[in-house]
């Protein structure tokens, strides 16, 4: 049996074929649980520092948590098997590391950040029984949460018009309470659009409304790393098509990216560099301090750059290794480079070229902001943990199309 073979033979024994009662309506559950985790990072209050609120939390244990512990008992084998997907080995082994670096840690609350890593495994198992290869479910449930996205953006857009901020920077609410944060969710919600293919007008119509929406939104943000992250992703999307349509919007996306630059080059100059210059140099330091083993997972610490003093470093990958060492960052920029050749492999496929786009949307957006990347769920899972969960699907004969 070729590697290929083993890896398709695996990922259908998530399907539905021969699935009890019970295991169907837990699957329906992990649905809505899959769809309450998105749509409630836009719609949700927040905790303190744009954690999610209890009642996020407590809908998402009851959606998604307690029904993925309840599918591994029901079906122990599942989880043999969700070893052997692309990429989750390691997957568990970063996590697993995590863990054992709350040995060290001198995070304030080591419970919450060992739930934490246990919240990213149950994310990434759940995610084969809801999807479950299933093309046609994966486009009407990301489709449709990015229409409530656009819903939710229109109405943050309108709060922004009537009581503008002092630093004039579009934000959304909850955890999308803060223009970076927003400016990730909101791009994400475009890039899930942006590839399926729509006959039927009315949709279409619908499509393309909810797309400008969302760009205008990330535009109002004024987010410099999620501007250059979205452009350079559909411009890669509309490249991967390669045929004369390719061309004319790659043209049309270059437009719109000198006109939002030139509508708001005096907002972007003023800030400068942010001091990310200066932020990176003080991480090479901290982790030159202790390279191997790192702080630990969520120990508390301060990078001073300029006058300001901060809490991260405002990179993903920096964060990670002044966190977790350098393990955790070969581990991590290993599943990453992989989980972008194999998008790029399938970027034929509207699932793959959707997975790709997010792959280099994040790619982007995490040198600059969105530096928690083993976290509870926030913006950052829907540009990482979303499409390594997705990109398990690619290839499979399974997959169908509506």
């Amino acid at each position: 049996m070729t590697a290929a073979s083993r890896d398709t033979t695996s990922q259908e024994a998530w399907t539905e074929a021969g699935d009890s009662t019970a295991v169907s309506w837990i699957r329906r559950l992990l649905m809505v649980g899959m769809a309450w985790l998105i749509i409630g990072m836009a719609v949700m209050p927040a905790g303190v520092s744009y954690n999610p609120s209890r009642a996020y939390q407590a809908v998402l244990a009851l959606t998604m948590w307690l029904p993925t512990l309840a599918l591994i008992a029901m079906r122990p084998r599942r989880l043999l098997e969700f070893c052997t997907l692309p990429q989750m080995p390691w997957a568990i082994v970063l996590l697993a590391w995590g863990w054992i670096s709350l040995s060290w840690s001198h995070a304030p609350h080591r419970g919450d950040e060992a739930a934490r890593n246990l919240s990213v495994l149950l994310f990434l198992i759940a995610c084969q029984w809801v999807f479950a290869g299933r093309q046609d479910r994966t486009r009407w449930l990301l489709t449709g949460c990015s229409f409530v996205f656009a819903a939710m953006a229109v109405v943050n857009m309108v709060s922004f018009a009537l009581h503008p901020p002092t630093d004039g920077r579009l934000i959304g609410i909850g955890v999308m309470a803060n223009a970076n944060l927003a400016a990730a969710g909101m791009g994400a919600a475009l890039i899930w659009l942006w590839p399926w293919r729509v006959e039927h007008w009315g949709w279409l119509v619908g499509k393309w409304m909810a797309i400008s929406v969302l760009a205008l939104f990330v535009l109002l943000t004024f987010t410099r790393s999620a501007w250059g992250a979205l452009f350079v992703a559909l411009m890669a999307m509309v490249v991967c098509r390669g045929d004369r349509r390719a061309w004319i919007y790659a043209g049309v996306i270059c437009l719109l990216g000198a006109l939002g630059v030139a509508l708001g080059f005096e907002v972007l100059m003023e800030r400068g560099w942010s001091l990310r210059p200066q932020i990176f140099a003080r991480s090479l330091e901290m982790f030159l301090q202790h390279p191997l083993r790192g702080l630990g997972q969520g120990t508390p610490f301060t990078i001073e750059a300029g006058n300001e003093t901060l809490d991260h470093a405002h990179n993903m990958f920096a964060q990670l290794v002044i966190e977790l060492g350098a393990p955790a960052l070969l581990l991590w920029t290993g599943i990453w480079l992989a989980l972008g050749w194999r998008a790029w492999r399938h970027r034929r496929d509207e699932l793959g070229l959707l997975v790709f786009g997010l792959w280099v949307f994040a790619s982007v957006a995490v040198q600059f902001d969105l530096p928690h990347l083993l976290d509870s769920p926030r913006p950052g899972w829907l540009i990482t943990w979303l499409p390594l969960a997705l990109s398990t699907m690619l290839g499979r004969r399974a997959m169908r199309r509506p």
